[in-house]
């Protein structure tokens, strides 16, 4: 009977589920992985849903892989949530403290942030996601991180809101729950990201986690070990495939081999004779096109994501802030050159963050374009650690109908 955590991260391009098992809260690698499962995403555009049928079928698909992976089902999820709908606004909360000669314990906190999250001037139609704390005071102390055991009459938080599009939210709920998977918890991305790639140094001296994905670019950034600003921006990997696919006249799936295959931002690396060969549109054509051409036109591409990138960074206002400077996941991430070119143009330290191996199936996933989905395991580790909740892996209960369905599926008629 192991305690169980499964996540599903679904993005622009891929869809990926994971199911994890904790061996042990207290070493370095708590977690095992015993499931993975992918599928190419669709019915979603720009990271939202924008067909529930495709959407909940590229999901089940995932899932499913992952439960005869794992050898288990999957009843509930941490999953991820990304798109331009997605804001952030700073709040208040302040709660006193009854039994003050206890010390301040995690209900006061929880209460604490829950004035906050209620006095959140959130839009209509908008719902929250999150409420981060980033600070305490406490009487008429201030600047503390983690306030539980400390002595006070009035507890203060400084939280960070993450709130989103409620209609967004609510169809990504109901392609997860099509496959009968609850949704344990809806997880900002890059926060997720967060999670997998960023090392505890980072995160409090100051850095930027931007996941450039297939639809999507993500920002997030960590001050003082917390979240103080996202944005995500429509921006993606599919947009440099949209590029060369227009400006060597060749379609979209051509495109994108040509981008995985020698792709390169750096176009001075390669002569002007080194020639590549594709397929063009029309009946058995073909192209010849030299490489630093595919080079240019990627480069280009690079450049305006990046330029936008220090926009956003610096319109937060902690462009000054982040010594740690930028951290680059997700797939377009593994683009080859992109690190040095944003060195270049940025002028911050730049690395390419790839989440650490988990055991288990964990090795082949470690990469940039899976840090949600491993953040996403790690964050609902944390958050159980933290409650004290655990769930079990199925077995007698209120699950039992759904294993013995699992099971019927599973086998053959």
């Amino acid at each position: 009977m192991s305690d169980i955590i499964a996540a599903i991260d679904v993005g622009t391009c891929k869809i990926c589920a994971l199911i994890a098992e904790v061996v042990d809260d207290e070493r370095e690698e708590p977690l095992n992985l015993i499931g993975v499962g992918h599928a190419p995403a669709r019915g979603l555009h720009k990271g939202m849903v924008v067909n529930v049928a495709e959407a909940s079928e590229a999901i089940a698909q995932a899932v499913e892989e992952a439960e005869v992976a794992a050898g288990l089902p999957m009843p509930r999820a941490y999953v991820g949530i990304s798109g331009e709908h997605i804001s952030t606004i700073s709040n208040r909360g302040v709660v006193a403290v009854s039994r003050s000669s206890q010390g301040i314990t995690r209900q006061d906190v929880e209460r604490a942030l829950e004035a906050a999250r209620t006095t959140a001037p959130v839009p209509h139609g908008r719902e929250i996601i999150h409420t981060l704390a980033r600070r305490f005071t406490l009487d008429e102390q201030t600047g503390i991180r983690d306030p539980i055991g400390m002595q006070g009459h009035r507890l203060e938080v400084e939280a960070q809101i993450v709130f989103g599009s409620s209609s967004a939210i609510a169809n990504l709920v109901k392609c997860v729950r099509a496959y009968d998977v609850e949704v344990e918890e809806l997880v900002l991305e890059p926060l997720a990201s967060g999670e997998a790639v960023l090392t505890p140094a980072e995160r409090e001296l100051g850095v930027v986690v931007v996941d450039i994905g297939g639809g999507t670019t993500d920002m997030a950034i960590f001050l003082e070990d917390s979240l103080w600003h996202t944005v995500v921006r429509e921006v993606g990997g599919n947009l440099f495939t949209r590029d060369v696919a227009i400006g060597l006249r060749t379609p979209f799936e051509v495109a994108e081999e040509l981008k995985i295959r020698y792709g390169h931002v750096l176009p001075e690396r390669f002569p002007a004779e080194e020639k590549i060969h594709a397929p063009a549109f029309g009946d058995g054509g073909s192209i010849t096109v030299s490489r630093r051409t595919l080079a240019y036109i990627l480069a280009a591409r690079a450049e305006e994501t990046l330029e936008l990138i220090l926009t956003e960074i610096k319109r937060s206002g902690y462009d000054g802030m982040l010594p740690a400077g930028m951290v680059l996941c997700g797939g377009t991430a593994q683009l080859p050159g992109l690190k040095t070119l944003s060195q270049k143009m940025l002028q911050w330290p730049v690395r390419i963050g790839s989440p650490n191996s988990l055991p288990g199936l964990g090795r082949d996933i470690a990469n940039p374009a899976f840090a949600t989905g491993i953040g996403l395991l790690l964050w609902g580790w944390r958050q159980r650690k933290q409650t004290g909740k655990k769930r079990r892996s199925p077995g007698h209960g209120p699950l039992m109908d759904r294993v013995i369905e699992w099971l019927r599926n599973l086998l053959p008629g």
